[in-house]
């Protein structure tokens, strides 16, 4: 049931996944002129098929074109599908918010994705939402004991780099194990998902036998709402 239409450009001062998939077509409707994003967003707790978060009462369907103010249309988030209409032609990002009746909640949000618009065009567009969980970016550079960048390639012995996310509340840990080569900057890796919540995470670079024969600092950071992606840029992993 659609809660509330909010669905308003401002033109003056105003400034400003899972995954998606886009369908265009024509909208026979739609006579004035405007184009329709017609949205579903389908709930996961990891790879298993979920019901929204408690708390989480509304989907909000956002298309914003550049830096103005956004359209946004309200909708139950169990309804699982909502629209975005009457939208002006031209370049529109997209996407879907989950949060609390009054929207200062944010539970998860979708990823955005970019899509133009023309008159009488209708989109759909259909999100995959992990409400529960989010992910670490994560890149590096392997360096000796004197601080000589020495590269996955200048380690014989090494069998991938594990990047360790543990969660501060509950010590609980998931590690992430990749080729060394796949994260080595400029190159980066995202990390199966964690819960919400403030993680510290570590990485190390094992050997053969999977032991530690170098490791990163420890990144204190957080998972703040379900899908989010947060970068941890670039970390060094110093051999031992």
């Amino acid at each position: 049931m659609k809660k509330l239409v909010m669905s308003a450009l401002l033109f003056a001062t105003a400034a400003q996944a899972a995954g998606c998939i886009f369908v265009s077509g024509d909208d026979d409707d739609d006579g004035g002129g405007t184009a329709t994003v017609s949205a579903s967003w389908s709930i996961f707790n990891d790879d298993a098929a979920a019901a929204c978060p408690p708390g989480a009462t509304t989907a909000a369907v956002n298309a914003q074109r550049g830096s103005e103010t956004p359209f946004v249309d309200l909708y139950d988030c169990s309804d699982g599908a909502g629209v975005a209409d009457n939208l002006p032609a031209g370049d529109y990002t997209v996407w879907v918010e989950l949060t609390d009746d009054t929207g200062s909640a944010l539970y998860a949000q979708s990823e955005s994705f970019a899509v133009s618009l023309s008159d009488g065009e209708l989109v759909e567009a259909a999100f995959e939402i992990d409400a529960y969980n989010g992910f670490f970016d994560v890149g590096w550079f392997v360096t000796d004991a004197g601080g000589t960048e020495v590269g996955c390639a200048g380690v014989a012995n090494q069998n991938g780099v594990s990047v360790l996310s543990t969660n501060s509340s509950t010590t609980e840990g998931t590690d992430s194990i990749f080729n060394c080569a796949d994260g080595e900057d400029p190159n980066f890796v995202t990390t199966d998902p964690v819960a919400v919540g403030d993680y510290v995470v570590s990485l190390s670079l094992l050997d053969q036998g999977d032991l530690a024969i170098g490791a990163s600092a420890d990144v204190v950071t957080s998972i703040g709402h379900g899908n989010e992606f947060v970068d941890l840029g670039v970390v060094e992993i110093s051999l031992f």
